[in-house]
């Protein structure tokens, strides 16, 4: 049976983590002076990258750490020390990248690294160690929800709130970020 309390905690860490507020100046960059439909196009093959991403971490996690022999105490603190430092790099800079070029592939580097980078991974791959593979998998799926949404409206957000609003939520994501991180190496 799913407990409901848990995938709706679990989906905001994992939200919190992909952080995708804070993607959206670079997905504004490579995105910039395109033709709505070629940006439509973009931000769902990206979507569709996290997605399959997120599901692949989600449920595959165990075989992970059983393929590279590393056990969950070890990845939690590796992933502890991860977390921290891509916290404190946002709360410094603001922001996830410095720029990227706009010929780049969306894929990489926005639905990964920046969106599902090593935090994720790792939060996703422990979880399903921890609760159990249905429980990462409904957490993962709430958390994309607001993650297409947030990627689908993104030119509007950007305009609406403008990239100081944007960046200031990176910055408190970050410090949610520093908490996992912190949570983690207990």
């Amino acid at each position: 049976m799913i407990d409901l309390w848990l995938v709706l905690n679990l989906s905001l860490q994992i939200f919190a983590i992909m952080d995708p507020p804070a993607a959206l100046p670079a997905l504004m960059s490579v995105v910039e002076g395109l033709e709505k439909s070629v940006v439509r196009r973009l931000v769902n093959k990206a979507s569709i990258a996290i997605l399959l991403l997120l599901l692949t971490f989600s449920t595959a996690g165990g075989l992970i750490l059983q393929v590279f022999g590393i056990s969950l105490t070890s990845l939690r603190v590796a992933a502890g020390v991860v977390l921290m430092a891509i916290a404190i790099d946002t709360l410094i800079t603001g922001h996830k990248p410095e720029s990227i070029e706009a010929g780049e592939y969306i894929i990489v580097p926005i639905a990964t690294p920046l969106i599902v980078g090593p935090g994720t991974m790792t939060l996703l791959i422990t979880s399903s160690r921890v609760y159990g593979i249905p429980h990462t998998v409904a957490a993962a799926l709430v958390a994309f929800i607001p993650t297409y949404l947030l990627l689908k409206f993104s030119q509007t957000i950007m305009r609406v709130l403008g990239k100081t609003v944007v960046h200031g939520l990176g910055r408190f994501m970050s410090i949610i970020i520093a908490s996992f991180a912190a949570q983690m190496l207990i």
